[in-house]
């Protein structure tokens, strides 16, 4: 893996022999990311090029699935707490 700086912007690059190591290794897109340094977009875009080329040789790729987002606050409580507040400022309802 390779770092390439330029005035603008930090690219990391990886042979596609590490890059399918680590598709074939890897369940999510930030599995791969994490492997390859590169960001998730990016992972993402080469994934998706990458499938589209061996998909035309007749090689399948294994499916990514993305990283579920962990919650930190429950909304539900949130939206009761808000409908409580806003019955109480319009009694009409």
């Amino acid at each position: 893996m390779d770092t390439v700086n330029n005035d603008k912007q930090t690219r990391k690059r990886c042979s596609d022999e590490l890059f399918l190591e680590a598709i074939f290794s890897s369940k999510t897109y930030a599995e791969i990311a994490e492997k390859t340094g590169q960001k998730i977009t990016s992972t993402m875009a080469r994934y998706a090029r990458t499938k589209k080329v061996l998909s035309a040789r007749g090689i399948d790729l294994p499916e990514m699935e993305r990283k579920k987002p962990v919650k930190k606050v429950d909304n539900v409580e949130n939206m009761l707490a808000v409908v409580a507040r806003l019955k109480e400022h319009h009694k009409d309802y």
